[in-house]
């Protein structure tokens, strides 16, 4: 029996992916009048003190814009959350459940994000410099010219299935990474350490897609 090449394997991989795109998307997380009670309650006291709110359920609650930095979130609850344009530099949301959350435009750098659950998440044009972020899950994101400079916690980290094109990895540790799937189109990886021809195998780019000497992508379906 005649085995499948690479070039099959890649392209039936790009086809199950392109097939989950067009499933229906989920139900979006609407806020309760108690998360939204107390997502007031934490712009009020945003400039007064570092936010505190271990475990707290704020799914569908709007933060865009807001000052967070530094605020201690552990383990909440932002499923479909609103961040964008937010100042939530060095944010702490391990183990935090951000399915569906949009940071779009925010500050993230020096975030700890280890184990957080950021499937399905929007990050478009984020700062994520020097995040901490072993363990997290970044399936299917839409990670879309996101920076991700520095990184250098990454054990379990998977973007599996994410978009990210144009995607900023310059100086990052990228040893063991999941890019099953991901759509490396114009990313930058200059510098990069640790990443190798077999993770770059299971996801796809083109000419403009910057790989450090030595490695190669193959080429996403129709660039």
């Amino acid at each position: 029996m005649k085995k499948p090449t690479k070039t099959g394997r890649a392209a039936a991989l790009f086809s199950l992916l392109a097939a989950l795109a067009v499933l229906p998307a989920p139900a979006v997380a609407q806020a309760t009048p108690e998360v939204e009670a107390l997502a007031a309650k934490i712009k009020a006291e945003q400039f007064k003190t570092i936010v505190n709110c271990e475990r707290c359920n704020l799914a569908g609650a709007d933060f865009d814009e807001q000052f967070l930095r530094l605020a201690a979130l552990e383990r909440a609850d932002l499923t479909d959350a609103r961040l964008r344009g937010a100042d939530l530099t060095g944010i702490h949301l391990t183990r935090a459940k951000l399915t569906g959350t949009d940071f779009s435009g925010s500050n993230m750098a020096g975030a700890m994000l280890a184990n957080a659950d950021l499937r399905g998440a929007t990050l478009v044009d984020t700062r994520l410099d020097a995040v901490r972020v072993h363990g997290a899950d970044f399936t299917g994101a839409n990670i879309q010219r996101a920076n991700f400079r520095l990184l250098e916690y990454v054990k379990k980290l998977t973007f599996a299935g994410a978009d990210a094109r144009g995607a900023i990895f310059r100086h990052a540790f990228l040893g063991g990474v999941d890019f099953s799937g991901t759509d490396l189109r114009g990313a930058d990886f200059t510098r990069a350490t640790g990443l190798t021809n077999a993770q770059l195998a299971k996801a796809c780019g083109d000419d403009a897609t910057i790989l450090p000497p030595g490695l190669s992508i193959p080429r996403c379906d129709g660039s």
